[in-house]
């Protein structure tokens, strides 16, 4: 027996998910969101803690990219929901299986409850004192990190969030077509690897990077430690938080809808599979 699924196998079964989730209570949507957001964060501050002291830039955005995998890893063993993978919905939206408006209720119980338990996780590191590890390099980094997400203009981080969500939706894609946990954990672990490595912008992530970085930055001792001046990070307000926020969340929404909309076109359009079908029998 075959250890993972077929491509229209896999199409088939995100479609029943993207069923399931839709039809989940707003409760239940925001609390299966609440662990991602947790689960998300958690592996942004040990990326973070992971390459805080390697100077190379390479070597360091691989090994954050190697940690900060271990988030979705959880999110689909464990459970949980991310906005990001949950506009893969769309394809029972274009399947006619579920309403549109069952869509947007759960990305936007999955937006909120990813905030709540990213800055759940914000506050509980930033009261921790597990910043001031590393002798002030962690708390470098955040705040730095931080600041720099916040200066992108808005087409940038944009663009950042489709290529992000086009490699997250294409590991979450990944990941159902396997059947066992190993399977799944590598089929993880390289387009994500990927997706931090390459430097885009993923919206709950930062929602822990971004709100963790300007408390850090609203702390004298922090900013001291860290060896900063004032002037570096002064960018670094909530206020300022929409400035990100906003293109990276449509830009996450526009790559997650282009992955659902073309493997909906590729494998579950009735005349696809009709094809498909045929092909397979003839073979």
């Amino acid at each position: 027996m075959s250890s993972s699924l077929s491509p229209e196998q896999v199409a088939e079964y995100t479609l029943e998910v993207g069923v399931k989730k839709a039809n989940n209570s707003f409760i239940r949507s925001f609390s299966l969101a609440v662990m991602g957001g947790m689960f998300i964060a958690l592996a942004a501050i040990g990326s973070l803690i992971a390459t805080s002291t390697i100077d190379n830039f390479s070597v360091s955005a691989l090994v954050g990219g190697l940690v900060f995998s271990t988030g979705l890893v959880m999110v689909v063993i464990a459970g949980g929901d991310l906005f990001t993978g949950n506009v893969l919905i769309i394809l029972s939206v274009l399947q006619k299986r579920t309403h549109a408006a069952k869509m947007v209720r759960n990305l936007a119980a999955a937006f909120l409850g990813n905030l709540v338990g990213a800055m759940g996780i914000v506050f509980m590191v930033q009261y921790s004192g597990l910043l001031t590890s590393g002798s002030g390099a962690v708390l470098k980094k955040l705040i730095l990190k931080a600041s720099h997400k916040l200066e992108y203009p808005f087409y940038q981080a944009f663009l950042l969030g489709v290529l992000c969500n086009l490699m997250v939706c294409t590991a979450v894609w990944m990941m159902y077509s396997a059947k066992d946990t190993a399977g799944k954990v590598l089929a993880c672990i390289f387009p994500i690897t990927v997706f931090v490595l390459s430097g885009y912008e993923h919206i709950v992530a930062n929602m822990y990077y971004i709100p963790a970085g300007i408390l850090a930055a609203s702390n004298s001792e922090y900013v001291r430690l860290a060896g900063l001046s004032a002037d570096s990070i002064a960018n670094l307000t909530f206020g300022d938080i929409g400035i990100n926020f906003v293109p990276v969340f449509l830009g996450n929404l526009v790559g997650g809808l282009i992955i659902g909309t073309l493997y909906n076109t590729i494998y579950l359009r009735s005349n696809t599979k009709t094809v498909i079908n045929k092909l397979e029998k003839s073979a």
